[in-house]
């Protein structure tokens, strides 16, 4: 081999040397980034020197799509019961247990009490009052916990509206990315980073709904949800959604009072043939529209069953039909078609409230003309006894058999505690399988020890094409002094 040509060689490794290096320090710099694909120098021999030489043919970025489905199917997975979970800490925390300070269960067992406190002394102005003030306690949990699950979906709906603009973000990046990474690979520039950035994309949108993604020759990817709608293929579909900024219990898709998911200007259902389940979009769709109404119905059915076992046809005989009870919708009387929200309504007759001068109605009824005997209990134990009575419910929301008023709040609480426990252990499994996806990818991530080998291996490659090029300037050096 002549001079040049080992010349040529040795010059050719040290440029090999110096990308590889490049390389590895790219990848030890990102071992701890979970969207970097591990990059890999791939060298050959360098045909178009006579002498031969290393030429790199390209470096290779470590991706193995089947893993990547994994994970973003258990990253949606998660997503969708975290929000379920979130949800039922709420709900616990606004219906509460009967040994829960301040829930509708506990509150309910102070007014009973008052009640008998009341109907030992039916004579006692004090403890007149004092059941006034826990009846007013009771129906005011009553409406606090309805009003906390407007709120719950009225943040359903928020959360639907701000995954929507980060999904139409996450696509318009997409198409975006696709196009660069096309327009690079056709002018033979290096795609690796562009790669990167669309898999962070690709991670962030899947959240919302699992994707299937399909990559084409060109290098464009085609984006698709797990039941197969279209998302991204050459163009991004566009989703839209109206927020709605106050959510309340009698608005609903059906009724048109809140917003329907739209794919390019058609109403989907999610969940359902929309095809977008899964994720946490779907997940927020089933809080907004299934999942809060039914608690909300459940709960409307309770405040139902309260008016009812304290109106007409009630322990109070001066009551006729059609009169406001003990318990009245916003001062009225309850009208059967009228149920939905009823929990947010329900308030004490202004009669019996703390601060009317006629609380003897207590004890004599709320429409009696004038005060009876000021020792006479019969009302008030009549009342008492309306807690514990088993009655059929009003309420096709609440279970067809007979049941007394405690039990309907205790099969409430008991339900939400239960629903609670259950989405929490679901969220667990579900965290279980997203990190073993992420350990299954990380397996063929970047291992550093092996890195820091593959660097000392080209320290001593370097060192040695060094030491040929020194040996040729030496040689060529005796050479030019003869």
């Amino acid at each position: 081999m002549s001079l040049s040509g080992a010349l040529s060689n040795a010059i050719s490794g040290l440029t090999a040397n110096a990308r590889g290096t490049t390389v590895i320090s790219a990848n030890i710099a990102n071992a701890l980034n979970p969207e970097y694909g591990r990059r890999e120098l791939i060298l050959t021999t360098d045909i178009q020197q006579t002498s031969g030489g290393v030429r790199v043919a390209q470096v290779t970025r470590h991706s193995d799509p089947i893993l990547a489905y994994q994970t973003r199917m258990a990253s949606a997975e998660y997503a969708g019961h975290s929000a379920r979970a979130a949800f039922d800490i709420d709900a616990e925390r606004l219906i509460g247990s009967i040994d829960t300070l301040g829930s509708i269960a506990g509150n309910l067992t102070r007014f009973e009490a008052a009640l008998l406190s009341a109907a030992s002394d039916p004579s006692s102005y004090t403890r007149l009052k004092s059941l006034s003030v826990e009846a007013e306690t009771f129906v005011s949990s009553l409406r606090a916990a309805s009003d906390g699950l407007d709120d719950l979906r009225s943040r359903a709906d928020q959360q639907i509206a701000s995954g929507v603009d980060q999904i139409n973000l996450g696509l318009s990046q997409l198409e975006d990315l696709n196009a660069r990474i096309m327009s690079a690979k056709h002018l033979g520039q290096d795609t690796n980073g562009l790669m990167d950035q669309r898999d962070a994309v690709l991670d962030q949108v899947s959240e919302f709904v699992p994707l299937h993604v399909v990559e084409r020759d060109s290098g464009k990817i085609a984006v698709f949800t797990a039941q197969g709608r279209t998302l991204l293929d050459e163009s991004a579909v566009k989703l839209s959604f109206v927020r709605t900024p106050i959510v309340l219990a009698h608005m609903n898709v059906g009724n048109g009072l809140v917003s329907r998911l739209q794919i390019d200007g058609q109403d989907v259902d999610v969940p359902g043939a929309g095809m977008l389940n899964g994720g946490g979009l779907a997940a927020h769709f089933e809080l907004r529209d299934v999942i809060v109404p039914k608690s909300q119905a459940r709960l409307d059915g309770i405040a139902r069953d309260v008016i009812e076992r304290f109106g007409p046809g009630g322990p109070d005989t001066s009551l006729s039909p059609g009169d406001p009870g003990i318990f009245t919708d916003a001062g009225l009387a309850f009208a059967v078609a009228d149920e939905a929200g009823l929990a947010g309504r329900v308030s004490l007759n202004a009669a019996l409230i703390s601060t009317s001068p006629e609380l003897w109605r207590w004890r004599d009824g709320i429409n009696a003309a004038v005060q009876g005997d000021a020792g006479n209990s019969d009302l008030l134990m009549g009342l008492q006894a309306q807690m514990s009575a088993q009655q059929l419910p009003g309420s096709s929301a609440l279970d067809t058999g007979a049941q007394t008023l405690v039990g309907h709040l205790q099969q409430l609480s008991s339900e939400v505690a239960s629903n609670r426990v259950r989405s929490d252990e679901a969220k667990s499994s579900a965290w279980a399988r997203l990190d073993d996806a992420r350990q299954a990818t990380a397996v063929d991530g970047v291992n550093t020890d092996r890195e820091l080998q593959h660097l000392i291996a080209l320290e001593k490659a370097y060192a040695a094409n060094a030491r040929v090029v020194q040996v040729v300037d030496d040689m060529l050096s005796e050479l030019l002094g003869i």
